[in-house]
């Protein structure tokens, strides 16, 4: 890309440069008609001078003994001379030349000179002559017949007059552009002043005032200060919901890290063996919270950042449900899992982020896994025209429906009627719902008529057409 360091860098300076390009080439414009039209103006004028000392020189024709005379209109001749020089030459019925200068070029054909002045361009002795003939007939002479007078008068005054008249056009045309640039200028400083006021206001204020801007200005800058408007507004919303997000994790941490510093004391001061074993239980089992609590705030951070900052691209919903679905599974520990996956194609794509679509679907499986208490987990993905559903469907008890809106809030720790408050940070289900917001769908909930607990992932329509075994993804697509 060529770069062109000379562009005004400035709203002022460009907008300015435009103008003036406009004017110029409309001054240029101007300037050559003007000139046209001073070159078309002194040509008539001096065209009816040149015509009446033609006529006059033709009137003054008379018949002596038969022989063509002229007596010279000396007055019309006089005042073609005052500016150029003057030639004139007449030639009888006999083509003879009676009177002027015989060398002086005419017309090949009079017919038009018998109707009046025929003028024409030519050159004589070196100069530029305009020409005007005109045949008169003369009955008298011998042999009656057409007389033709050419007066010729070189350019030199009709250039002078149309240099004049164009230089003082011109002259108005330059003074006219520089008044319009001038005004143009004002105008736009005048008018760029609202701009100025805003950027002083938003200087002015304190990085912690996110209030909307409100000043007076044109509605042509409404929109831009309705989008500052709608900027504060998301930044204010995204640093209320960080606020808050660091206020709860702050205190989700330090009831753990205070637990654990008061087992590590009672660990240091226990003689008895199995009081010591019971306690170092209990601390590794702190340390495990601890450290899934730290895992899930981490991860809750890297959703929110990737939504912001990271584009979708074609995944694999399928491979990608079954990958998760393998990787999860030993987190059972001892107890005897059963696990079903069924899906509609062997590929269904969407648009997605990956790495944010398998934390979301890890977090669904475990909390049917660690928290549900599930050994029986379906997995079903179902694609429509309307709609693509990623349902995971569990045996456990699952969550009670006056709690399923709350389930999806951040640190809200559920348990199941008449059971003690279970372990965890309560984020699993909060990175789902940031993760299915981004890819514009929703999390639900559902009790099977057949029993058990299902958490659906709806998605918008699936980018393509589900894909046979063996297709190749789309182009710039991955499968994880």
């Amino acid at each position: 890309m060529p770069r062109f360091d000379w562009f005004p860098k400035t709203l002022l300076g460009r907008t300015l440069l435009f103008i003036a390009l406009v004017v110029a080439t409309g001054a240029a414009a101007l300037a050559g008609i003007a000139r046209y039209y001073a070159g078309v103006a002194s040509e008539r004028a001096y065209d009816q001078l040149l015509a009446g000392a033609a006529i006059q020189v033709a009137e003054n024709l008379y018949a002596q003994g038969g022989v063509l005379a002229l007596n010279p209109p000396v007055a019309a001749l006089s005042t073609l001379s005052r500016y150029d020089l003057v030639y004139y030459r007449v030639v009888d019925s006999r083509g003879v030349v009676v009177a002027g200068y015989g060398d002086l070029p005419g017309p090949a054909n009079t017919v038009n000179a018998r109707q009046g002045p025929d003028f024409a361009n030519g050159r004589y002795q070196g100069e530029r002559v305009r020409t005007a003939t005109i045949a008169r007939y003369m009955p008298d002479v011998r042999p009656p017949g057409w007389a033709v007078v050419t007066v010729a008068q070189t350019t030199h005054a009709r250039q002078q007059l149309t240099n004049d008249m164009s230089f003082k056009v011109w002259t108005l045309i330059l003074l006219m552009s520089v008044l319009a640039l001038g005004a143009s200028g004002l105008a736009i400083r005048r008018g760029l002043r609202p701009l100025a006021q805003i950027g002083q206001i938003i200087a002015a204020r304190d990085p912690s005032d996110l209030r909307p801007v409100v000043h007076d200005t044109p509605s042509e800058i409404n929109a831009l200060i309705g989008a500052i408007n709608g900027l504060i507004g998301r930044l204010a919303d995204r640093m209320t919901a960080m606020q808050r997000f660091i206020a709860d994790a702050a205190h989700q941490m330090r009831t753990p890290i205070a637990r654990l510093d008061a087992q590590i004391e009672l660990l240091s001061t226990e003689s008895d063996p199995a009081r010591h074993a019971a306690r170092l239980a209990a601390l590794r089992a702190t340390c495990s919270d601890v450290g899934r609590l730290t895992g899930q705030l981490l991860n809750h951070a890297m959703v929110i950042h990737r939504t912001e900052v990271v584009p979708l691209q074609p995944v694999d919903l399928a491979g990608l449900a079954r990958e998760v679905l393998g990787r999860t599974i030993p987190l059972a520990d001892e107890r005897d899992v059963k696990v079903a996956f069924e899906s509609t194609a062997p590929q269904v794509w969407i648009a997605g982020d990956p790495v944010s679509l398998q934390e979301a679907l890890s977090n669904v499986l475990h909390n049917a896994l660690l928290h549900g208490k599930a050994d029986d987990i379906a997995v079903t993905l179902a694609s429509t025209h309307d709609a693509l559903t990623l349902s995971v469907t569990d045996n456990g008890p699952g969550i009670a429906r006056e709690h399923w809106e709350a389930a999806l809030l951040p640190f809200e720790r559920l348990g199941h009627e008449g059971a003690e408050r279970p372990p965890g940070s309560g984020l699993g289900l909060a990175i789902v719902q940031e993760v299915m917001k981004a890819h514009g769908g929703r999390v639900g909930f559902a009790f099977p008529p057949n029993g058990g607990f299902s958490v659906v992932l709806t998605f918008p329509p699936p980018v393509s057409d589900t894909l046979g075994p063996g297709a190749a993804p789309p182009p710039g697509g991955s499968v994880n």
